[in-house]
């Protein structure tokens, strides 16, 4: 019994029988979109990480800073 594909792999499988009836434009807009998608999700990850340590660090602004405990 062969192992069962990841979701991964059968997605690539679809890629590569589609890139043979593709054309080079075809295949340019791809590249293209896949690059834009990447860019975005760090972009939302970089949004979501700065929103945390804004959030963690929120409490400083109601704190005198030369107090000393």
């Amino acid at each position: 019994m062969p192992t069962p594909l990841t979701g991964r792999q059968i997605m690539v499988r679809y890629l590569q029988a589609e890139m043979v009836q593709a054309t080079t434009a075809d295949l340019q807009r791809a590249a293209d979109f896949l690059a834009w998608a990447r860019e975005v999700r760090s972009g939302c990850a970089r949004q979501r990480s700065s929103a945390k340590r804004a959030q963690r660090e929120a409490w400083r602004k109601y704190v005198d800073p030369s107090v000393l405990w």
